[in-house]
């Protein structure tokens, strides 16, 4: 069985390092990678994350609201953004056949809208907290919305049924939270965390981010403990969610990394 592992360029975002790193003083600009991942397998393409919405960069405050537009600034490049990074590969938005969406962020779901031939795996308490945040108009952005065919998760899923692909709740980060643990067909095998955890130093460190950014903190550190186990009993690679020296360090699309 060969199994497939890309890593999709979909833009960056530049913020306060703050809150990330809630322990260096304020003002000093972070600039983060935002990618998605696509893994191949024999009975279909999954996409991990889809990234932020085009409209986002051209027009963030009608995108996103001024509260966002003004904390975050948004680039996507030439051939970067999910649609461009599959391309690369001769795909197109329909030939993907599951997308699993780490939570939902805008960051992490802007593009969901293109994929509606595809099956997309949420976690029904991240469905259930983003639409009571949408209800109680804290959720300027509608990327996830849609007549998309979501499939709501309540907990462990083996996409395959063959242990190639399961997607993990990891919550605390969101209510919702889930990374993918992916066995290449190298045997090697990863794990995508998303936001369970940033970069490698936040779990070096057991460090968390703002408290703006963290659901639960007792909740995300839970997760860290999960994240850990499968890097140490399993042998799990970690892919972070937003490790710049990390994913550069990785093989860009269109080439496999794993």
């Amino acid at each position: 069985m060969t199994v497939r592992i890309y890593a999709l360029n979909c833009g960056a975002l530049e913020f306060d390092r703050h809150s990330f790193f809630p322990d260096v003083p304020r003002g000093t600009p972070m600039h983060v990678p935002v990618p998605a991942f696509l893994v191949v397998h024999p009975k279909g393409k999954v996409l991990f994350d889809t990234g932020f919405h085009a409209d986002g960069v051209l027009d963030p405050v009608a995108h996103y609201g001024k509260d966002l537009a003004a904390y975050f600034k948004f680039f996507c490049g030439a051939g970067e953004g999910v649609v461009a990074q599959l391309r690369l590969l001769g795909l197109a938005p329909g030939d993907i056949s599951y997308v699993v969406n780490s939570h939902f962020h805008f960051d992490h779901c802007g593009c969901n809208a293109l994929f509606t031939r595809a099956q997309i795996f949420v976690q029904a308490a991240e469905m259930r907290a983003t639409q009571a945040a949408r209800d109680a108009d804290r959720r300027p952005d509608r990327d996830w919305e849609g007549p998309l065919d979501y499939r709501l998760l309540e907990g462990d899923h083996d996409l395959f049924g063959d242990g190639s692909l399961v997607i993990v709740p990891t919550p605390g980060h969101t209510a919702g939270h889930q990374s993918l643990r992916v066995t290449a067909g190298s045997g090697l095998r990863f794990c995508l965390t998303g936001d369970a955890c940033y970069t490698q130093e936040h779990l070096e460190r057991e460090l968390l981010p703002i408290a703006g950014a963290v659901w639960n903190a007792d909740e995300m550190r839970h997760s860290f403990g999960i994240l850990r186990r499968l890097r140490d009993r399993e042998g799990a690679a970690l892919i972070f969610g937003h490790d710049a020296a990390q994913l550069q360090s990785l093989r860009c699309c269109p080439n496999a990394f794993a």
